[in-house]
């Protein structure tokens, strides 16, 4: 009960992996280099469900146009084509480590679209517990799909392991700029992962809040909208969709039933006057729609998130 009470108070100060006001990180970028640092958090309204995140990450993107010479340091309009390259590293309590990838912008059009390709390494922070992947007699997906079961075994020798794992990402992602300044977003981000236990090669995601096999998919859906209010106020508001995969022996045993959940949040961004500060709170609801799935109560199953995101500020400009 302690370790939980300062778990929870823990997680509840801010400091996640992508940005929640702007889920296809297109806000704010500049040509040539941008780097970033972010500190998230959320936290379920009632405990014993959710398991809380916390994350903090440093971002580095480079934007380099296409079509057309530049100055490095001018921000990107929503109509322009590019390439991006862009590594990332993040930490947490349960894991640790690094994102590097690519992305292309081809067209100069509105709506826009972008396809990105990442690879992903990470080590679980002796945190990585074996999950009930298929309702058989006497336990249930819902028995350890929790806070309260996560938290009991994680960081103990006897259940948690020091794992790693590694995961191929591909991100297909369009957008529409209103000319108030406002963004739609729609997202697909398929993401094939590897992780390496002796857990009978079952696992846990912290990352997404799932279990997941050793050699899975995990399907993302997401929508967006980024509405501009003022020039340091805006609304924003965003769904998230998981589905994992399905497998079966050769004798067609089930061996992991497909999992899926959802989140829906819309809150405040708050962004300083020269761009390089933002806040943002946004409180949502979370659910899983397969029957048998969850167990817990409705109070539980709402969220609230907040995160803060610096930005380093580059004076230099290209040479024409």
């Amino acid at each position: 009960m302690l370790k939980k009470f300062l778990l929870l108070i823990l997680f509840i100060c801010p400091s996640l992996w992508s940005l929640t006001y702007d889920q296809h990180g297109v806000l704010g970028l500049d040509y040539g280099p941008n780097i970033s640092w972010t500190f998230a958090g959320n936290t379920p309204i009632s405990f014993g469900q959710w398991l809380p995140q916390l994350t903090g990450s440093l971002d580095f993107h480079w934007i380099e146009p296409l079509g057309e010479r530049l100055s490095y340091g001018e921000q990107i309009g929503f109509r322009e084509a590019f390439l991006r390259f862009q590594a990332s590293v993040q930490t947490s309590p349960f894991y640790g480590g690094f994102m590097v990838g690519l992305g292309l912008r081809p067209f100069k059009t509105n709506p826009q679209v972008e396809a990105r390709f990442l690879y992903q390494s990470t080590i679980y922070f002796n945190s990585n517990i074996e999950m009930v992947l298929t309702d058989s007699s006497g336990t249930t997906i819902a028995d350890s799909w929790n806070a309260d079961y996560v938290l009991d075994h994680v960081w103990r020798e006897k259940f948690s392991r020091v794992d790693f794992s590694q995961s191929f990402n591909v991100w297909i992602d369009f957008d529409y700029a209103l000319k108030s300044g406002s963004i739609l977003g729609l997202g697909t981000h398929l993401t094939l992962t590897d992780i390496q236990t002796k857990h009978d090669n079952k696992s846990y995601d912290y990352e997404r809040n799932l279990p997941v096999f050793s050699r899975d998919y995990i399907f993302e859906l997401i929508y967006f909208h980024h509405i501009k209010l003022t020039p340091k106020w805006s609304f924003v508001y965003y769904m998230n969709g998981y589905q994992t995969g399905f497998l079966k022996d050769n004798d067609g045993t089930l061996l992991k039933e497909s999992l899926t959940y959802g989140k829906i949040m819309a809150g405040a961004n708050y962004q300083s006057e020269d761009g390089l500060r933002s806040f943002t709170v946004t409180p949502g609801f979370w659910f899983r729609p397969m029957e048998g799935h969850y167990n817990g109560t409705l109070l539980q199953q709402f969220l609230i998130h907040l995160q803060y995101q610096g930005r380093f500020s580059f004076p230099f400009r290209s040479r024409k």
